[in-house]
C-alpha cells in the first residue's frame, strides 16, 4: 500500500491538487506517519471554481496551504461510516466541516463523495466531487485574518 500522497499521484484524478501540494511543499505531510483523514477534489472541481477566483486561490500560497488543511483530519483515520456518525468533524485548520447523507450521496458541505473509504499506508481518502465552497469561504476569512 502507498502514502496518501503517492496514492493521489498515482490515481491520475488529482493532477491539479498534486500541483498544489507539491507548490506548497506539503508532500510531507500526507507522506508523514498518520494516521489522517483526506478529503480530495478532483480535477473537474477546481476547474468548477469560476475565474477570477480560481486564479486568485492557484496563485496565492497562504490560501492554498489553509485550503490543504481544510481538507485535513489529523490524527483519525475516519470511514465514511465514522465520519457520518460524527456528523461534524474538525479539521486541522480547526474549522468544523459537516458530513451528512442527502439525496445526493454523502456530503462533506456540499461536495459529493464520489468515492470513499480509499486506504492508504497513513490514513484514509475520500474522493470529493467539487471544492466544497463552505470549506472555500472559511479558507478565504482564514487566510484574510491571517
Amino acid at each position: 500500500m502507498a502514502k496518501i500522497f503517492d496514492m493521489l499521484k498515482n490515481d491520475g484524478r488529482f493532477g491539479r491538487l498534486i500541483d498544489i501540494i507539491q507548490t506548497l511543499g506539503e508532500e510531507k505531510t500526507l507522506q508523514g506517519e498518520g494516521p489522517m483523514t483526506f478529503f480530495a477534489p478532483v480535477d473537474s472541481a477546481w476547474d468548477a471554481i469560476p475565474e477570477p477566483n480560481r486564479a486568485m486561490i492557484l496563485n496565492d500560497k497562504q490560501m492554498l496551504s489553509h485550503l490543504i488543511d481544510f481538507f485535513t483530519i489529523g490524527g483519525h483515520k475516519c470511514t465514511l461510516d465514522a465520519l457520518l456518525a460524527k456528523n461534524v468533524v474538525e479539521t486541522v485548520e480547526g474549522n468544523p466541516i459537516a458530513v451528512r447523507k442527502t439525496e445526493r450521496g454523502t456530503q462533506v458541505d456540499e461536495a459529493v463523495v464520489l468515492e470513499g473509504n480509499l486506504e492508504a499506508d497513513n490514513g484514509i481518502v475520500h474522493v470529493l466531487d467539487s471544492v466544497p465552497f463552505v470549506t472555500l469561504s472559511q479558507a478565504f476569512e482564514a487566510y484574510a485574518a491571517g
